[in-house]
């Protein structure tokens, strides 16, 4: 697979910059939980996590990105309030274009996914302007939330998420269902970035989210939903495709105000 050394040039200057932007709102936690920045060859992606729009981006310039952050602090009551209608109607006036399916797609796992490892980050307080440090263990195991939709070369390597801890940097491939074909789509995905490491680590390395200056290995991981009557085969299809495994539940997640 042959690499564009002009297109990751650009896409690491991108990220350069919106490091720099990104820094001056890393401790607002709302902001952080609800949208991240996707340095790509022609700019910045401003992508959302927010439960009625998962993964919706919209493509800004770096002279207009800490404008729009700001105007999105000043407004995250309304995105996170209880009018849906009202805070649509605002995503759109930035941009956003709204799904016209309600049904849960991998859009949605990978949204929540991502929601849930900067969730644990900010627990632990743990968001620095250096090198992702380790979180405690929890249900995304410390791991740092670094990129969604990472591709340098072309399309096909497109990296759903990336993350990072103690020198491991971790793809994570979301299907929406259970898919053996996934699992060594993954194991390709971590050939992929060995074989070109340098290439990850000149826009890695300043990424906005969380930078990573080195990493010792790869660690591919295939996300899918559960399913009892199929856990075996694909646990045993992953261990011979050399790849980590998670389920997720459609389940629900409870945050306690009064009992």
């Amino acid at each position: 697979m042959e690499f564009n050394r002009d297109t990751v040039r650009k896409i690491a200057a991108n990220a350069r910059a919106a490091k720099e932007v990104w820094a001056g709102f890393e401790n607002n936690r709302e902001l952080c939980e609800c949208f991240h920045l996707r340095p790509t060859a022609s700019g910045i992606t401003l992508v959302s996590t927010l439960p009625y729009a998962p993964m919706r981006g919209i493509s800004v310039a770096i002279a207009d990105l800490k404008p729009l952050l700001s105007e999105i602090v000043k407004k995250t009551d309304v995105l996170q309030g209880i009018d849906e209608d009202k805070a649509l109607n605002l995503l759109e006036g930035w941009g956003y274009k709204s799904r016209k399916s309600g049904s849960f797609l991998e859009e949605n796992a990978q949204a929540l996914f991502i929601q849930g490892m900067i969730l644990q980050q900010n627990m632990y307080n743990t968001i620095s302007t250096g090198m992702c440090s380790s979180v405690n263990p929890g249900m995304y195991e410390g791991i740092n939330f670094v990129a969604s939709e990472l591709v340098l070369a072309d399309k096909s390597s497109r990296f759903d998420i990336v993350g990072y801890k103690d020198g491991t940097l971790y793809i994570f491939e979301m299907k929406k269902d259970r898919s053996i074909p996934g699992l060594a789509q993954t194991a390709g995905y971590a050939k992929l970035i060995n074989e070109n490491k340098q290439y990850y680590l000149d826009v890695l390395n300043n990424y906005p989210q969380c930078s990573v200056h080195d990493f010792d290995k790869v660690a591919p991981i295939a996300v899918m939903q559960y399913a009892a009557n199929s856990t075996s085969l694909l646990i045993k299809r992953a261990k011979e495709a050399g790849v980590g495994l998670w389920f997720f539940e459609r389940a629900i997640t409870l945050r306690k105000a009064i009992t």
